[in-house]
């Protein structure tokens, strides 16, 4: 029986209110239904795949405790995206710490930040998707925004 696809990833947040303002508001993405779960919580469309988010009374550890910043075993989330130059302004209008860089061999841009849970966000934009007048990264590597 072979694996088809990744169905949802979930995040635990402490701040569902900020949580769901970063996934919608700065990201753009779109919230789908969600049955009552006895949580409160949020689910986003991402293609193919959900983005769950869950809070209260599922967003703590085994110890009743919230659970830590950070993803933890999981180093970060990438996401396919399109119109880099606009993201990266959103991130900016947002007050938003990140970083950018580029991959010349696999034609891919790239932006990284942080969600309000201090789950790593990586944004990948492939650049022959991109309009002919995207600025891009260009050849700055660097973090950029602060202490990221």
């Amino acid at each position: 029986m072979p694996l088809i696809d990744l169905h949802h990833v979930t995040i635990k947040t402490q701040n569902l209110e900020a949580t769901n303002e970063f996934y919608a508001g700065v990201l753009g993405m779109t919230t789908t239904d969600r049955p009552d779960l006895g949580f409160p919580g949020t689910w986003f469309n991402l293609g193919r795949t959900m983005l769950h988010i869950v809070a209260g009374s599922a967003a703590v550890d085994a110890d009743g405790k919230a659970a830590p910043k950070g993803g933890a075993s999981v180093d970060h989330v990438a996401i396919a995206a399109r119109d880099f130059d606009a993201m990266k302004q959103r991130l900016i209008d947002h007050n938003l710490e990140w970083r950018q860089s580029t991959i010349p061999e696999a034609k891919l841009w790239q932006l990284f930040v942080h969600d309000p849970s201090g789950v790593l966000i990586e944004l990948n934009f492939d650049v022959v998707n991109e309009t002919g007048d995207a600025q891009g990264p260009g050849d700055d590597n660097k973090y950029v925004a602060g202490k990221f």
